[in-house]
């Protein structure tokens, strides 16, 4: 038998059951069918080497069971965990996804109208933190389309949202440090003079304000320099804080860096000036790679719930699906938690939830 000629009906033959039953564990209702019986039928779609009409199955569903995904950049590690979340969490359901690069808001203007030509059941975005200008959105949300928003704020509280605490990263990265007995705390913080407002960058900051300001403790100017998130930023900065402060009364005992590209290239700035961390310099960052725990020190850091934002956006549009749009918009605000590790020198490797 050909494989164009095999059909639903062939499957359920083989395996003895009802056509509908084949029909039901091919669209993710398993969980109605009993262990022995779905195993028949898998045995008999692998046997038989059955592959399901998508077109048609779309068509009489009214779904394409796929997503799409636009994410600002694929090369950044921010966005790889989002995107095995989503992933992970849609393929249990028989949904795929359609990855989309949209670098700024053009692009992400043109990723709408690729998707929705390739007729996806919904999308989920996950930006920079940068407040551009979100009129294709607010279309989106008018013209009653399933989508959710990741990472970035938007004044328009009728449109999903999942966020990430940032302000409050900034405050616990830099309490901890308190904690540890260190006053004189500089920052080396994100980008503040952008033509948008960066969000984690300004709230990141604001969380440091407000730590030290809780403790009554003057800030210095000599303690904030800006960076662009990339190593070479955090290499630069903190040789602006060493020529600035180093061996005068503002010499900072340590530093808040608010990502963890630019605490790599802080690091080796460091370990040029033969400044020791932690006896000289306590680090805390923000981002949590794999390889922040096997730099010399390891780093300790805050890090992000990229992948519970994943997994928090593909179960809001199943349950869209499911259920229909919900009555109220979602908004979710996601913690950071901190990893301890050698830079801060708490000498322990703990996770804290904040």
């Amino acid at each position: 038998m050909s494989r164009q000629a095999i059909t639903m009906r062939d499957v359920a033959r083989h395996a003895q059951v009802s056509i509908s039953t084949v029909s039901q564990i091919l669209n993710g209702n398993a969980h109605y069918v009993g262990a022995e019986k779905r195993e028949r039928v898998l045995a008999a779609i692998s046997e038989l080497n059955y592959r399901p009409n998508v077109i048609a199955r779309s068509m009489v569903k009214g779904r394409t069971m796929t997503i799409g995904l636009v994410i600002t950049e694929i090369e950044n590690a921010l966005f790889a965990p989002v995107t095995s979340a989503v992933e992970k969490t849609l393929q249990a359901e028989g949904y795929h996804i359609l990855l989309a690069r949209a670098p700024n808001v053009a692009g992400e203007r043109e990723a709408i109208e690729t998707l929705r030509a390739r007729q996806v059941d919904g999308i989920i975005f996950m930006f920079l933190s940068i407040n551009t200008p979100s009129d294709h959105l607010t279309r989106l949300k008018d013209e009653c389309v399933p989508f959710v928003v990741i990472n970035r704020p938007l004044q328009d509280q009728e449109i999903n949202q999942i966020l990430f605490d940032d302000r409050g990263a900034g405050y616990l990265a830099t309490r901890h440090l308190l904690k540890l007995g260190h006053t004189r705390i500089a920052t080396i913080s994100g980008p503040l003079d952008h033509e948008f407002v960066w969000w984690s960058a300004q709230e990141r900051y604001l969380g440091w304000r407000q730590a030290l300001e809780e403790q009554h403790i003057p800030i210095l100017p000599e303690w904030m320099v800006p960076g662009h998130y990339n190593h070479a930023d955090g290499y630069c900065a903190v040789q602006q804080i060493l020529a600035k402060t180093w061996g005068t009364p503002a010499q900072p005992t340590a530093i808040f860096i608010a990502n963890d590209a630019m605490a790599v290239g802080a690091l080796k700035a460091l370990h040029q000036a033969h400044i020791r961390i932690p006896q000289d310099i306590a680090l805390t960052t923000i981002g949590n790679p794999s390889y922040m725990a096997y730099t010399t020190p390891a780093l300790t850091t805050l890090a992000h719930p990229v992948p519970e934002a994943g997994r928090l956006a593909a179960r809001f549009l199943l349950d869209w699906f499911s259920h229909g749009k919900p009555a109220q918009p979602q908004h979710v605000l996601l913690d950071f938690s901190l990893q301890i590790r050698e830079s801060c020198g708490a000498n322990t490797e703990t996770e804290v939830n904040h």
